[in-house]
């Protein structure tokens, strides 16, 4: 092995070792991109189909999304904190009705086989927690909480966490404004000779994150508003709060919607033992139809993932990031598969100049 090889795995190496140092400080960098891009094409769509200039599309998109924030604040937040700080109370409840229906039946087998003045012999919650102790509800309402917080909150208090976010959003403006400056600047880094290869493979990126963005929006309002559908059919509690759970962890594939089935159906528990049943085949109907009608009619604007890459992507980014990192997982792998494909493309493609940022 010559001096070569070694330098290149010194710098490999360090360059790994700083990255991790501030994959904090990466994370806040790629949420203010991923913010800036959706910005930066509703006030491309605007522009291009309002024939006015940049910055009054700009102010324009900002009026919208911070009159959609403050609605939001306003009219939706605080009836869903009650109602879900209220889902966290009933949830133990449910598991418990489990814990009766289960036994009931058991009890009911045993005086069938042993008859009906024999002992009952068989408990399954304290058969289970001989094996593997079952923390009592309140454990687990603490623990549901304690998730959501992480996951809502960037940092580890409320001081830094406020700061991170005015960080993001700042970043995101100034990027917002100039972005062709911002992208030109990176370019600089890169060696002359590959600039236009990368100026085209960034311009890919931002294809590809729009087309996911997209997906997403239209994918995740499908579900919420068919969860809304069928939670009000089944006469669930806590529909709209119910609802919106499903929308938001839409946007994390595999992992999100079971987590958001868990909450209606521990909640369907406390009415009888049949409604449970009912609102996970709703919610299995549900995730079917978003996978094989819905995203089928908007392919085109849909960017494909790699089943593999996806959920590698999202064990490792929360493996390194944390709670955040799941959730920016798969904008994340979108970039990374079209910087591999483009990278080791020596073919260059001509681009659309719409999507040019």
């Amino acid at each position: 092995m010559n001096r070569s090889f070694y330098f290149k795995f010194a710098v490999l190496t360090i360059s790994s070792l700083i990255i991790w140092t501030l994959r904090d400080f990466i994370l806040l960098i790629i949420c203010s991109l991923v913010i800036s891009n959706v910005i930066c094409n509703l006030c491309n769509s605007i522009q291009t189909s309002l024939k006015i200039p940049r910055p009054i599309s700009l102010f324009i998109v900002l009026i919208v999304i911070s009159f959609i924030i403050f609605i939001v604040a306003i009219l939706v937040l605080p009836p869903f904190i009650r109602e879900f700080n209220e889902i966290l109370i009933d949830i133990p409840n449910g598991l418990s009705k489990i814990n009766y229906l289960i036994n009931s039946n058991l009890n009911k087998v045993n005086d069938l086989i042993y008859g009906e003045e024999s002992e009952n012999i068989i408990d399954i919650f304290n058969l289970a927690n001989e094996v593997v102790p079952i923390p009592d509800g309140a454990t687990i309402a603490k623990a549901i909480q304690e998730s959501f917080i992480n996951i809502i909150n960037i940092a580890g208090n409320l001081g830094s966490g406020f700061i991170k976010i005015l960080f993001v959003l700042v970043v995101s403006l100034m990027i917002s404004i100039e972005p062709k400056a911002y992208k030109e600047g990176v370019l600089q880094v890169i060696p002359k000779v590959y600039r236009n290869k990368f100026r085209l493979i960034f311009d890919k990126c931002n294809i590809a994150l729009t087309n996911w963005t997209f997906s997403m929006v239209i994918s995740s309002l499908s579900v919420g508003l068919l969860s809304l559908i069928a939670l009000t059919i089944l006469d669930v509690k806590y529909v709209v709060s119910n609802a919106i759970i499903a929308m938001i962890l839409n946007i994390i594939p595999n992992i999100g919607p079971v987590i958001s089935g868990i909450f209606p159906i521990s909640i369907a528990l406390l009415d009888n033992f049949w409604k449970p049943l009912a609102v996970l085949g709703s919610y299995i109907i549900i995730q079917n139809i978003e996978s094989y009608l819905i995203m089928p009619s908007i392919l085109k604007k849909k960017t494909n993932l790699l089943p593999g890459l996806t959920l590698i992507s999202q064990f490792g980014f929360t493996f390194i990031f944390g709670p955040l990192g799941l959730v920016l997982s798969l904008p994340i792998a979108v970039v990374i598969q079209v910087l591999i494909k483009e990278i080791t493309n020596n073919k260059e493609s001509t681009l659309p100049s719409q999507f040019s940022v």
